[in-house]
């Protein structure tokens, strides 16, 4: 098994890699997965570069997310026949940079932003300057405290690494169109990490000629842990079994 590889369901020869978010971990995934091998594919999930610890995270760089996210994308291409690109947050920014050059079947984007809100992303570089760590807030509803174990361990960011997701977004929306993979982009309405046009905005910027957009009314950013999960499990199916046979 490849080293950016966390976790792996083998079932049949179509596969799709799913890929978590920034300061999140492979957990956040792993109901989908589980959801998603049900159908018969092989599912990887993956753990991309400098998620192990906080400290870990501060001295990676943009393109050592693609990196671990391809080394993934091969290893899985090696006992697959078709695989599928699956990402939440910027896993979803990596998933769309890595379909660009390699040729995945289809591409999914779950809570990915276009860009960084432009007041976070200002005090982010502002605040890297004099406080080199900041608290993660979570917050998950009554009815999804069940999915609380499933939530990364990390309590705190670098925030130098903000700075990292700029460069990372900066080079998705360059690679937008050059994506001609089928696309679904799910967004939450009630997800206020991200800026509310980021799922039009990637769908008008792909290649793809007709993405489809999903949106989840009940839904904050995390969306594979929240309320309308299974409205998003289902529909990705749908998607996946148009591109993916068993």
């Amino acid at each position: 098994m490849s080293g950016a590889i966390s976790q792996m369901i083998e079932r049949g020869r179509q596969g799709c890699l799913l890929l978590h978010g920034f300061s999140g971990s492979p957990l956040e995934m792993v109901p989908m997965a589980e959801t998603l091998a049900e159908e018969g594919w092989t599912v990887a999930v993956a753990e991309l570069a400098g998620h192990a610890s906080p400290a870990a995270l501060a001295r990676v760089h943009w393109h050592d997310w693609i990196t671990s996210a391809e080394d993934a994308y091969r290893a899985l291409t090696d006992r697959c026949e078709g695989v599928a690109v699956a990402g939440l947050s910027m896993g979803g920014a990596v998933a769309l940079a890595l379909a660009s050059t390699l040729q995945p079947a289809a591409v999914v984007a779950i809570s990915t932003p276009v860009r960084l809100k432009r007041l976070l992303a200002g005090a982010s570089r502002l605040a890297s300057r004099l406080l080199p760590y900041a608290p993660v807030v979570v917050k998950l509803g009554p009815r999804v405290r069940e999915m609380r174990p499933y939530r990364s361990p990390t309590r705190r960011i670098p925030l130098r690494a903000t700075a990292e997701v700029e460069h990372l977004l900066d080079a998705m929306r360059a690679a937008l169109p050059r994506v001609r993979a089928p696309l679904l982009i799910a967004q939450g309405r009630r997800d206020w990490v991200i800026p509310r046009e980021s799922a039009r905005e990637i769908a008008s910027l792909a290649a793809q000629a007709e993405p489809q957009v999903l949106w989840l009314p009940r839904s904050g950013h995390v969306a594979t842990l929240d309320r309308d999960r299974e409205l998003l499990f289902r529909e990705v199916k749908a998607f996946l079994r148009i591109h993916l046979s068993a």
